[in-house]
């Protein structure tokens, strides 16, 4: 008897630390490295996870592309006509919150009137 508590002691440690480490991992979309200093911008998301999507309503945001694939493979988005840096590093930050998986990169576009990325 006594080793079946044991073991069950050892799997609720286990599971304890699972849960531990996975809401550690909670909003780890991966920050972009660089930003551009000079807009305007665009917002590249790869394999984004978690509830994410919200962060792109914002107004500093034109519409984007994604792709069809389940779930999103690839997501980009350029920045409105008249965004600032700090418009879209507040999307980026809000993006690095709500990520669960992912990576966000950062680069310059010709503008919402040009398409979403120009290189």
């Amino acid at each position: 008897m006594r080793a079946i508590r044991g073991k069950v002691g050892v799997v609720a440690a286990l599971v304890l630390a699972v849960a531990l480490a996975l809401s550690a991992l909670a909003g780890l979309g991966a920050r972009p490295t660089r930003f551009p200093a000079e807009g305007p911008w665009a917002i590249a998301l790869s394999f984004p996870e978690g509830d994410w999507s919200v962060c792109l309503d914002d107004p500093a945001m034109a519409d984007g592309l994604m792709s069809s694939d389940e779930p999103v493979s690839r997501v980009v988005v350029p920045s409105a006509p008249g965004a600032t840096e700090a418009d879209v590093r507040r999307v980026i930050d809000c993006l690095s919150a709500a990520m669960t998986g992912g990576t966000i990169e950062v680069g310059r576009t010709g503008g919402a009137e040009d398409g979403p990325i120009s290189g």
